[in-house]
């Protein structure tokens, strides 16, 4: 039986710790899952990008990221998935069944390997005891291996100009889209600031 990773991360946008934790599923595995989360959410603060963007950004800086590593293409499935979770909780059984039904159904497997670097206690909250049974969770810290680089980080680069920091921590494909990024964020903000008044 093959053996099957799965990442899921909303990507926005992609970075280079994404593209780790990628690879890191693609050595143990042979074949890889990416999920793009939360696809039924943009034009807000925490999620500006829509999905569409974001799957083509994420498609060819996976692929192009890849092709230079010897993976095969075929290694890997880009699916998009709505997201179904209260953030303030930890405890959404609902949400992990979606995770974990969505996994069986695009790669025919039970069991599989969660690769994060969110919060341990929280991603497995989000499974029932019998499906954790059949999941074997990597963790891994932002922290020791990117200095903390997350998308609100890159947003905020994207948004001060500093194309050092973005050229560091991103792939190219994030790079030459900054400007539409940039102005995705800005109406994201806006947007935001006017459903709360």
């Amino acid at each position: 039986m093959e053996k099957v990773g799965v990442f899921l991360s909303r990507m926005q946008p992609i970075h280079n710790a994404h593209l780790w934790m990628i690879e890191n599923a693609l050595k143990e595995n042979d074949k890889v899952l990416v999920i793009i989360g939360s696809s039924n959410k943009s034009g807000t603060e925490r999620n500006p990008l829509p999905i569409d963007i974001r799957k083509s950004i994420v498609e060819s800086a996976i692929y192009e990221h890849l092709k230079n590593k010897n993976y095969m293409q075929e290694s890997i499935k880009i699916i998009t998935l709505s997201d179904w979770s209260s953030e303030e909780n930890n405890d959404d059984k609902e949400w992990g069944r979606l995770i974990y039904y969505n996994v069986v159904g695009n790669m025919g497997v039970r069991e599989f390997s969660y690769y994060s670097s969110e919060n341990s206690e929280m991603i497995k909250g989000w499974f029932e005891e019998e499906l954790k049974e059949r999941i074997n969770f990597r963790f891994f810290s932002r922290n020791n291996e990117f200095n903390g680089l997350s998308a609100t980080k890159v947003r905020e680069a994207i948004l001060n100009n500093d194309d050092e920091y973005i050229k560091k921590y991103c792939p190219i494909e994030v790079f030459e889209r900054k400007n539409f990024i940039k102005e995705a964020i800005k109406c994201s903000v806006t947007i935001d600031v006017k459903q709360k008044i």
